[in-house]
């Protein structure tokens, strides 16, 4: 196997993509140097997007128990502002102090 994969890399760099994509550097010219990095910063952002695809939020690949804990604590936060909405209704609590604590529920 390692034989196969070491023909292949000499096949390539015999035919000059050696060095590709950073051959030339600045010396082919500004235009070719910015389509390099262009082109690199595309693969990027598409191996990105596919991780992000395939293992983000709803992912096919992604571990469930992350999306049940997400929901759990969705719910959570849910509940602390309905619960503080309620003394706020009530009178219980001043405006300034349902900003404070809702700040405090959002961060955990």
């Amino acid at each position: 196997m390692f034989e196969s994969v070491r023909m292949v890399f000499l096949a390539a760099q015999s035919e000059g993509w050696g060095t590709w994509p950073f051959g030339q550097g600045f010396t082919a010219g500004w235009l070719m140097t910015l389509s390099k990095f262009v082109f690199i910063g595309l693969i990027l952002g598409l191996i990105m997007l596919a991780l992000r695809f395939l293992f983000g939020p709803r992912g096919p690949l992604r571990d469930k128990d992350l999306e049940r804990e997400a929901e759990e604590e969705k719910q959570r936060v849910n509940e602390a502002m309905d619960v503080l909405r309620k003394r706020l209704a009530a009178g219980e609590i001043s405006e300034e102090e349902f900003e404070r604590k809702k700040i405090l529920i959002k961060q955990g």
